[in-house]
């Protein structure tokens, strides 16, 4: 913070700055205009009437021109010019600082250059006339008339300011040191008064508490700070006297206080105590409202509490997620609004319900995407709940039954299939066996056959040419290949139908494939299509069940014959859809390994499935065939049996241009 003296200073200080600046610039001002109004004018006159003092002398051009030279020397003399009569320029001079400015010809001057000094842009040019004496005697006649011009350097010299500057600092320090003086003066005057305040302070505050003494000046600028201060001196004493007497009165306030407080803790242990025992109520009661919340949110029902007028007076977080509301949302909302499927019953129609009711298998549409679900009403003895309501969802328990009805059927047809291939594996034996006895006795080098034929007077080499000329030997070889073809359809058959589920092996996929080729070349509607394989070379054997993969194969190409039949009915019905005239039904099986995985591809060229199914098509009972021709359990059960009986991956991706691949891996 400055003090007041130092204020005072910095102000005389300024004051003075200012003072010696602007009369320096005063000083510097009158100098030039001294210079630029009285002196450039009078030297000028000076310079042109010596240069006439020499030309009435006739002097020669040399003599002018030194003397022009010396003239431009003169600080104030920029450049000096000699014209004839003809306004021609004979003599030139201008100092070496100046760059030219008169023209060779007095005609080139503009009418501005005049010789007056009126103009502040250029420097001021002065014109004279001079006359040189042809002879000794001056007479007009016999003269020549010449003009001098003269540019004079209005700008005062270095050594003028050279000398301002060095007597202004002369002055400044002069000044400097006065201000200083003076500013220790003003400073030991000003403190003076103060030092005496200090010292009357210092006295009055070890005084003795309740001396009437106070401070005194006779300097009437620190009157009224003595004023105050004996004021504040004044309240210092009274606050003391009023602190003494609160001081007495707080002493005793805190004897009062003391016992009261002992009464206090007497009284604060009994509530604590109290407390306590409330708290452990709360966290019990608490606890047993968590539990049984709990214990309702983790159940897998949708449970509902209704009262008289069916309004819901609290559920369970499965009623929440069913219905896509937060479950304390639900509160106060109407049972049969959120439910509608429950107004269909008369149930909630009775006046009273006493004992529990039950529904089993009604469709939700409006809980979840729709379940399947059973119904359980019950009463409660409670005024604000008067009936429970609990939905048990049994969709997934429903579709395991149907599955199961249908495994059921499965096995049955397994087993009559069995059966009816070991009927017919009898009378094929015998019919395989019969045409290798038939080809036995027509062999020429038995000796049975040769007597047979010599009892009859019959030659072995002309039956055996009468044979080959009707080609028996090659109807006993199609009765043959049928027969053992027909022996092995029933041998994969039967390994079809065994239930051998839990059996897993390791087996060549090779002779897998080949197995479920057989099989279901004896489906009519395969015999037709191609089909073509693409198997690799050193492939590992695989750990499975062979007839659930058989099983998966066969309804993936049972699928694509569907297809397939299906794309091509469309294209004979429709002429303006059949865009490929060259398109022929093919199923195409590929087997690979990939990393850690077997892979078999089943691929065919139909019309593939829309995109918008394509999510679907693994979910139970879902189908897109016509109804009485799929139950939706094909693709749902060969998934399930990849998957959780193989640990293996079943994917569906679209062919390019048209037609479909399923993928399914099995782990090496």
């Amino acid at each position: 913070m400055i003090l007041a003296r130092q204020k005072a200073m910095l102000a005389t200080v300024a004051v003075a700055s200012l003072i010696i600046i602007v009369t320096t610039l005063a000083y510097i001002a009158a100098a030039d205009r001294v210079g630029r109004e009285h002196l450039a004018p009078e030297i000028s006159r000076t310079f042109a009437d010596l240069l006439q003092v020499e030309m009435s002398q006739q002097a020669d051009e040399m003599t002018l021109r030194s003397l022009l030279q010396r003239i431009t020397q003169h600080y104030q003399i920029s450049e000096a010019g000699l014209y004839n009569e003809q306004g021609q320029r004979v003599i030139h001079s201008y100092s070496e600082l100046t760059t030219p400015a008169l023209p060779a010809a007095l005609q080139a001057l503009t009418p501005s250059t005049t010789t007056s000094s009126d103009s502040r842009q250029r420097p001021p040019q002065w014109r004279y006339l001079l006359r040189y004496p042809l002879t000794s005697h001056d007479d007009l006649g016999n003269t020549r008339v010449f003009t001098l011009l003269i540019i004079s350097e209005l700008s005062l010299p270095r050594f003028f300011f050279l000398d301002t500057l060095t007597t202004t600092l002369f002055v400044v320090s002069l000044s400097a040191l006065m201000i200083f003086l003076l500013y220790l003066s003003i400073r030991r005057w000003q403190r003076s008064p103060y030092q005496q305040l200090l010292y009357d302070i210092h006295q009055l505050a070890d005084a003795e508490e309740g001396n009437s003494d106070q401070i005194t000046t006779s300097d009437p600028d620190i009157q009224p700070l003595v004023q105050a201060l004996n004021d504040l001196f004044w309240l210092r004493d009274q606050r003391n006297l009023h602190l003494r007497n609160a001081h007495s009165q707080a002493e005793s306030a805190r004897l009062r206080a003391t016992r009261l407080s002992t009464e206090t803790r007497q009284m604060n242990e009994n509530l604590a105590k109290e407390v306590s025992v409330r708290r452990g109520i709360e966290v019990q009661l608490k606890n047993t409202k968590t539990l049984l919340d709990g214990i309702l949110n983790a159940m897998p029902s949708a449970i509902f509490a209704v009262d008289q007028q069916l309004r819901i007076v609290q559920c369970n977080q499965q009623a929440g997620d069913w219905l896509k509301s937060d479950r304390q949302q639900l509160v106060g909302h109407h049972l049969l609004q959120r439910i509608p499927e429950l107004k269909q019953q008369q149930l909630f129609s009775q006046d009273a319900i006493s004992e529990p009711e039950k529904v089993e298998r009604l469709h939700f549409s409006s809980l979840a995407d729709g379940i399947i679900g059973d119904l359980l009403i019950y009463p409660t003895p409670e005024q604000q709940a008067h009936l429970v309501v609990r939905i048990d969802d049994v969709t997934l328990r429903q579709r395991m039954e149907e599955m199961m009805v249908q495994t059921e059927k499965m096995m049955s047809v397994g087993g009559l299939a069995a059966g009816m291939a070991h009927e017919i594996n009898n009378p094929l034996g015998a019919m395989l066996q019969n045409t290798q006895n038939i080809r036995r006795r027509l062999t020429p080098g038995l000796n049975a056959n040769q007597q047979a034929a010599a009892a009859l007077q019959l030659s072995m080499e002309d039956i055996e040419r009468y044979i080959e000329k009707r080609e028996i030997f090659r109807f006993l070889d199609h009765i043959q290949n049928a027969g053992e073809r027909a022996a092995q359809i029933i041998a994969s058959m039967l390994q079809f139908a065994r239930n051998d589920h839990l059996q897993k092996r390791h087996i060549n996929i090779r002779e897998l494939i080949e197995t479920t080729l057989t099989i279901a070349a004896s489906d009519v509607g395969l015999r037709h299509t191609a089909v073509a394989t693409d198997i690799q070379d050193n492939l590992p054997q695989v750990y499975c069940v062979p007839s659930e993969i058989e099983q998966v194969l066969l309804n993936l190409l049972k699928n694509a014959h569907q297809a397939l039949e299906h794309f091509q009915h469309q294209k004979k019905t429709n002429a303006a859809a059949d865009t490929l005239p060259s398109w022929h039904p093919r199923i195409d099986l590929k087997v690979w390994r990939d990393n850690d995985y077997l892979c078999i591809a089943v691929m065919d060229n139909g019309p593939g499935i829309a995109p918008e199914e394509i999510p679907h098509i693994f979910e139970p009972f879902y189908t897109t065939k016509e109804v009485g021709k799929g139950t939706g359990l094909g693709l749902s059960v060969s998934y399930f049996i990849i998957t959780a009986h193989h640990q293996g991956k079943l994917s569906y991706q679209l062919r390019h241009p048209h037609g479909s691949e399923f993928r399914l891996c099995l782990p090496v």
